[in-house]
């Protein structure tokens, strides 16, 4: 998976760049949602990214490099800056694909520093190999997951990826066994968000990791122009519900530097999460949550199926936030 191939288009220094893999770019001349989840679209993305961003307090929440403590119980470990494919909506581009990504992956001894921190923390039952995308650190991965393995009180670990939407052919299913084989339970987290994304090689790719064991998951964003309508959705998750993925989270979209075009209000986004509710099932509905900007915590939206005012919203540390333009209201 470090050999990933792909096509780049530089902006500039701080500009996220456009980067494809051969795979997306010959599906993004079929699909009108890969195009516009992956191509650099000037009309939109004309200022530079800002590196001093940090939107989901996860800069501030930073023990050691190359993670992110926000939970009780979990570390989020980012192990590669790069990913195969830049989607334009990333809410990391800060680090990917500008800053941090010329630094690319952690190395043997920054995962060995991390790991000694989870060994002198018997707190973390949980974690999580993020990035960027693991995959693209895939002896990282392999490193991360053996070390893990010998420490009793990590009871779960998961893999968060999209670089088997991305870059199938390049996935190697050897490795994807051993990581399976890491704790009784690991979970495989894919990002999805389209039904263009589930082509044949992908489908095959999910039913083998259902093989090996993994708990299957799926993490989506609503995205303004590519699935803000019922059907899609619908469509996408009974698919995933199908072939044996939990859809977990439905996150709305934020806005960063280069998405303002993708996002979607709270409002357009309840009144599809309240139609998809009345037809789908418990199992192929995901939550559909809000990552707090500049507070803490995943915190579920409210349906239509209550009354309620989404004006403010209060994170897991009692912040209160006003939806409108995400300002703290003073205590």
């Amino acid at each position: 998976m470090d050999d990933t191939i792909a096509l780049f288009r530089p902006e500039s220094d701080t500009r996220f760049s456009e980067k494809l893999t051969p795979y997306l770019a010959a599906l993004s001349q079929r699909s009108a949602a890969i195009r516009e989840m992956y191509r650099f679209n000037p009309e939109h993305e004309t200022l530079p990214a800002n590196l001093e961003v940090d939107l989901l307090n996860e800069k501030s929440s930073s023990p050691i490099f190359g993670t992110v403590r926000k939970y009780e119980g979990q570390l989020l470990v980012l192990l590669s800056y790069t990913c195969a494919a830049n989607c334009r909506y990333c809410e990391r581009q800060d680090r990917v694909g500008v800053g941090l990504d010329v630094e690319g992956r952690l190395r043997t001894e920054q995962i060995d520093q991390i790991v000694e921190y989870i060994r002198q923390d018997p707190t973390i039952y949980e974690v999580i190999a993020s990035g960027g995308d693991p995959l693209t650190n895939p002896k990282g991965l392999q490193y991360l997951f053996a070390r893990l393995s010998e420490i009793e009180h990590v009871k779960v670990v998961r893999i968060h990826t999209r670089y088997p939407l991305q870059n199938p052919e390049r996935v190697r299913l050897e490795l994807m066994e051993e990581l399976a084989r890491c704790k009784p339970t690991v979970y495989l987290s894919l990002h999805i968000d389209h039904p263009d994304e589930l082509q044949p090689e992908v489908i095959a790719l999910i039913q083998a990791f259902r093989r090996m064991g993994f708990v299957m998951l799926c993490q989506s964003v609503f995205l303004k122009g590519v699935n803000d309508d019922k059907e899609t959705l619908k469509r996408l998750f009974l698919q995933l519900f199908e072939l044996g993925v939990r859809p977990y989270y439905l996150y709305h979209g934020q806005e960063v530097t280069s998405t303002r075009r993708f996002v979607m209000t709270l409002e357009e986004e309840i009144a599809i999460v309240t139609a998809l509710r009345n037809e789908l099932s418990g199992l192929a509905f995901p939550q559909h949550v809000i990552d707090i900007p500049g507070a803490s915590g995943k915190v579920v939206v409210p349906s239509d199926h209550w009354q309620s005012d989404t004006a403010l919203v209060t994170d897991f540390n009692g912040k209160t936030v006003r939806t409108r333009d995400w300002s703290a209201v003073p205590a």
